[in-house]
């Protein structure tokens, strides 16, 4: 008994520590601030992941590196910790208690970004979304059977915007994206260990499109984002099969009345499985204040300007559950 305990440990500590499945967060503190409305915004660094023309509304010099992190059924996380302790501690009886509370699935999605932006035209961005999960956690008897597949994202962003006309911006990402995805299925049974792991790496190219339209003098600004334009496939192995990162088109209107307030709205992916995205900013200098609604989850954030310093949060609940948070962790 002792052994499968101390083996189950171990599978998933390496499991939650080293191997990132599958849901990957959109960089972009402000963004999630505001609900995910931000294509019409698109007015820093992380309009790259929402719509490149926004690189124009940016600085000629931008340097930003932001880390975002949600998860799912995360208190079970916690039912992990304390089954490490317990093991630890030799107190096998209260290991074997804490398994029974486990369930799956349950998972992290960190999502780490950097990203600089020069003279309002051009914008390289880069870093690593994973997303790794257990997908089963079962116990029978004296067995438990674990189950995770894992996949991260390391995508590389050459950006380009222009203002083509008085009213039109165009923007343009060129990606390039290096993946890789592991999956592995333990079954222990008191002194026997039994299990199967595959690892495998793909490639691909992939292009996005982005559009703002603001008339002159006009508070309203309209937003388009076509992502992955190619629909390019990710071909990891037979074993692992293959991902596939499908076309999604946004639009998005922003309204501001007056400097310190902007609100707008957004409809993402429309070609399937919509979804709705409202939020808000009232800016007031040194602080700024963002709320909104993702897919119906209120979404809060913050934006404290203090001389060179600028710091950026932002958290909501996906589904009233499920907490996710973003943070610019340095920004100039």
């Amino acid at each position: 008994m002792k052994r499968w305990i101390y083996v189950m440990v171990g599978v998933l500590m390496v499991g939650l520590v080293a191997t990132p499945c599958f849901s990957f967060i959109k960089p972009g503190t402000k963004a999630m601030g505001m609900g995910g409305a931000f294509t019409a915004v698109a007015d820093d660094i992380s309009s790259v992941y929402w719509n490149p023309a926004g690189i124009t509304k940016t600085g000629y010099f931008d340097l930003d590196i932001s880390l975002a992190v949600g998860g799912e059924n995360v208190e079970d996380l916690e039912n992990l910790y304390n089954l490490y302790q317990a093991v630890e501690d030799k107190d096998y009886d209260a290991a074997e208690k804490i398994v029974g509370k486990i369930n799956a699935p349950l998972g992290l999605a960190p999502t780490f970004t950097i990203g600089i932006g020069l003279f309002k035209r051009i914008a390289l961005s880069g870093g690593l979304q994973a997303d790794f999960s257990i997908t089963k956690f079962t116990k029978v008897g004296n067995c438990i059977e674990i189950e995770d597949t894992e996949t991260a994202l390391v995508p590389i962003y050459l950006s380009f915007a222009r203002k083509t006309t008085e009213n039109l911006t165009l923007g343009l990402n060129a990606k390039y994206i290096q993946a890789a995805r592991h999956q592995s299925n333990f079954n222990i049974c008191e002194e026997d260990v039994e299990g199967h792991e595959e690892t495998a790496r793909a490639n691909a190219f992939s292009f996005d499109v982005g559009i703002l339209y603001q008339r002159k003098d006009s508070p309203f600004t309209l937003g388009v984002m076509v992502e992955d334009l190619l629909e390019p496939e990710l071909k990891f192995s037979e074993g692992l099969g293959s991902m596939t990162l499908s076309r999604k088109i946004n639009i998005g209107i922003a309204y501001r009345p007056f400097p310190l307030l902007t609100l707008a709205a957004d409809v993402h992916n429309l070609t399937d499985k919509s979804t709705l995205h409202i939020g808000g900013e009232v800016d007031l200098k040194l602080i700024k204040l963002r709320a909104g609604l993702n897919e119906g989850d209120l979404s809060l954030g913050v934006g404290l300007n203090f001389f060179l310093f600028n710091i950026q949060a932002a958290y909501y609940e996906k589904d009233k559950k499920d907490p996710y948070v973003s943070l610019v962790l340095f920004h100039m």
